[in-house]
């Protein structure tokens, strides 16, 4: 077990009817109703926006809705903080929009400063920096043309074939493991076509599991949590992140690979630190306790099913504790550019 004394460590809203938050997600709830919007294209994700609005505003903030990201621009001085669930745009890297536009407002919003949201959604760049720090990576190599397919990369198969950036694990199938380059740069190039970036890294053999953390005064870890799978290898795919029929359990991981995630939480946060919210994800083998960096995500799902308040619920926290800890944590840790603005 990796959280000790939670009660201890959770911010509790002091007086949640003074802040006003902008919360802005694709099919989030508008007014006059705030009905919970209906798009069966897209999963879950409305019923889940529509619980992230009911718990905030009972909590008793005083929220405004918007699913337009420009909203921002005439939000300074109107609210407090902006929390924003929006990661899907039709631009490169929709993530750092809102992040970089509210830094340039001086407006405090939910997740992290936009350089550490930019390292956080390329995952190949995130590697590199975890491996720099002394957190275990797989080898990796990037390709971001169909000309570069041309070149295998200088590590030998199976090969894992993903989208170097996106959410939701997007462009993840059962395709993705190969067991030769010529499999791997079919499912490449098919990815290419979708106008992705790729990123081909050595297969790492064992299941997926995820490490959702919540900021503090040093970094709250509050278990190892194992998602859902049916397919081979154990592997998150696109299909299943975005219904997530399977849901999450919690894993013990045992001793020796729970001090090594530990110590890979304080090297990253010590790195990229502070962050309001995170997970982070990696392979693991659990007849050897190898474990593999695959990405952290800032801004993750957050839902009451979800790996964060899974984790949470162990100790007796509901959906309604983290969001408060998260928004008064990211206020705090905003508090002096609040400030500035008077």
């Amino acid at each position: 077990m990796l959280a000790p004394s939670l009660a201890d460590q959770l911010i509790r809203p002091a007086n949640a009817a003074a802040t006003r938050i902008l919360f802005l997600a694709r099919h989030v709830p508008q007014e006059p109703a705030f009905t919970c919007a209906s798009f069966p294209g897209d999963g879950g994700y409305p019923a889940y926006y529509h619980r992230v609005w009911r718990v905030l505003t009972g909590i008793g903030y005083r929220v405004t809705t918007t699913n337009q990201c420009l909203a921002v621009l005439g939000a300074a001085g109107r609210v407090d903080l902006v929390f924003s669930l929006y990661n899907r745009m039709p631009i490169a890297n929709p993530e750092i929009f809102v992040a970089s536009t509210c830094a340039f407002l001086q407006l405090p919003c939910v997740g992290a400063p936009p350089n550490i949201r930019a390292l956080a959604e390329d995952k190949w760049l995130s590697k590199l920096a975890a491996r720099a720090i002394g957190i275990p990576v797989a080898d990796g190599a990037v390709f971001a043309t169909t000309d570069d397919l041309a070149v295998a990369p200088p590590f030998s198969g199976p090969y894992f074939v993903k989208n170097r950036f996106g959410a939701a694990s997007e462009g993840i199938s059962s395709d993705s493991i190969q067991d030769d380059w010529a499999g791997a740069e079919r499912v490449a190039r098919r990815l290419m076509e979708r106008g992705m970036s790729v990123l081909v890294e050595r297969y790492v053999p064992g299941i997926d599991i995820t490490v959702p953390v919540l900021g503090g005064v040093r970094p709250i870890l509050l278990g190892v949590v194992r998602p859902g799978s049916d397919k081979a290898g154990g592997i998150i795919t696109e299909d299943l992140k975005r219904d997530d029929p399977l849901g999450y359990t919690m894993f013990d991981a045992g001793g020796v690979a729970e001090t090594g995630i530990r110590d890979d939480v304080a090297a990253l946060w010590r790195a990229t630190g502070p962050i309001d919210y995170f997970r982070i994800d990696y392979r693991f083998d659990p007849q050897t306790g190898h474990r593999v960096f695959l990405e952290f995500n800032i801004c993750c799902h957050i839902g009451r099913s979800g790996a964060i308040c899974l984790a949470a619920a162990q100790f007796g926290f509901g959906q309604a504790d983290v969001l408060g800890h998260v928004i008064e944590y990211s206020l705090r840790r905003q508090a002096a550019l609040r400030e500035s603005r008077g």
